[in-house]
């Protein structure tokens, strides 16, 4: 009899670990449904931070069919696009891996992709060609930022030219917009940002003074004149359409220097300014590895 009990309590044991492997695949499947069809920002948000860590497989159920867990970023990310009614190219593809699909987003007309990867505990919105991180998200925590490299070396330093790249930056810069006014995001969105309180500081503290100095020259070679700052250390430009561009030092104690931005409408930011004055775009070019903005988070 002891035998039979023993072995009545391993079926018992066997049919429990069932029951909840399976209940552990019905809630999964509770939360894709969610993320895949809800129009509620929020139990978007939810959902995709449930499934980011949510782990589907069992001793006793082993579910064949299932995604990486940064994909679930880029399901939110599509739906994000959806739900908000932004005009995109991206669309969304799948690749099938030995037991498992990877999601990427594709840009249409062209043979550019990118998709969601974890590296060093962040999850980064990476350009599948050349590895570079677009920006970086963190629904958990709820921030974003973009990546200060990525900006310099595809819209600055490289020579190939692509014709998407403002219909990109648009996207992801309203994207950013959306989730820091609807999900209380903290969004770093480095020289895309056109408010006018936005401070671009740079990476490295303290400037040789050689780099305003060129700028000085540079400047009165296409008619502006740099002008010396009264109450800071540093100087300013007055542009066109009453756009002021600033460079000085905010801290003295740390000799930590930083670029601003200001106009009427807050319509332009430091990549807009640079960009439209081809000076002002040479004299970051050469200079690039000092006038490297940092990263916030």
């Amino acid at each position: 009899m002891k035998n039979t009990a023993k072995l009545t309590d391993s079926f018992i044991k066997i049919k429990n670990d069932l029951d909840e492997g399976l209940k552990r695949g019905k809630k999964f499947s509770e939360l894709f449904e969610v993320l895949s069809t809800t129009s509620d920002e929020k139990e978007l948000l939810y959902a995709a931070n449930e499934l980011f860590s949510f782990d589907v497989d069992s001793k006793a159920v082993v579910f064949p069919e299932k995604f990486e867990p940064s994909d679930y970023y880029l399901i939110f990310i599509t739906r994000l696009i959806e739900i908000s009614g932004l005009k995109t190219k991206l669309g969304l593809k799948f690749k099938q891996l030995d037991n498992h699909q990877i999601l990427f987003h594709n840009w249409k007309d062209s043979d550019q992709s990118f998709r969601f990867e974890i590296e060093n505990g962040q999850v980064k919105y990476n350009d599948q060609a050349t590895h570079q991180t677009i920006f970086s998200l963190d629904l958990k925590n709820r921030k974003m930022s973009f990546d200060t490299d990525t900006i310099n070396d595809f819209y600055f330093i490289s020579d190939e030219e692509n014709k998407d790249s403002m219909d990109q930056i648009n996207l992801f810069t309203k994207l950013g917009k959306i989730l820091e006014s609807d999900y209380d995001f903290d969004v770093d969105f480095n020289m895309f940002d056109a408010r006018n309180d936005k401070v671009y500081e740079l990476a490295n503290t303290g400037l040789n003074s050689d780099i305003t100095d060129e700028l000085f020259v540079e400047s009165a070679k296409n008619h502006y004149t740099l002008l010396n700052g009264d109450t800071y250390k540093g100087a300013f430009l007055r542009l066109k359409n009453g756009v002021v561009f600033s460079i000085f030092q905010e801290d003295a104690e740390s000799d930590q220097w930083a670029i601003q931005v200001s106009d009427k409408k807050q319509e332009k930011s430091l990549f807009d300014i640079l960009k439209d004055y081809t000076f002002l775009n040479d004299w970051y070019v050469k200079n690039i590895k000092e006038l490297k903005l940092k990263t916030l988070f």
